[in-house]
């Protein structure tokens, strides 16, 4: 099962699909969490974003849609290729920084 958080982003699993969903984070930028009574736990507060067949697939639609929601206006196929790269860097760098050594 996964359970990863990439900066307000969260990607989870079963055993059918790997879901995207958006954190809602406070003013201190931690995610909020709601109490569910019904279980008696805490559950991040998230919105859907999309359903994926794996991680490879679920990592490539995040990319796409910080490109498209992204600040920065895309005018060129070498500025998309550039920031395409940005992006994936800054994944591999946030697992790398996560991972033990050795794996």
């Amino acid at each position: 099962m996964i359970d990863i958080k990439i900066g307000q982003y969260h990607l989870t699993s079963d055993k059918y699909e790997v879901k995207v969903n958006k954190m809602t984070l406070d003013n201190n930028g931690q995610p909020v969490t709601s109490y569910d009574e019904k279980h008696g736990i805490n559950r991040l507060v998230e919105a859907p974003l999309a359903h994926c067949k794996n991680v490879e697939d679920a990592l490539r639609w995040l990319r796409g849609y910080l490109i498209r929601t992204g600040n920065e206006r895309i005018t060129t196929v070498d500025q998309l290729a550039r920031i395409s790269r940005e992006i994936e860097q800054q994944f591999d760098t946030y697992i790398k920084e996560r991972l033990p050594e050795g794996l």
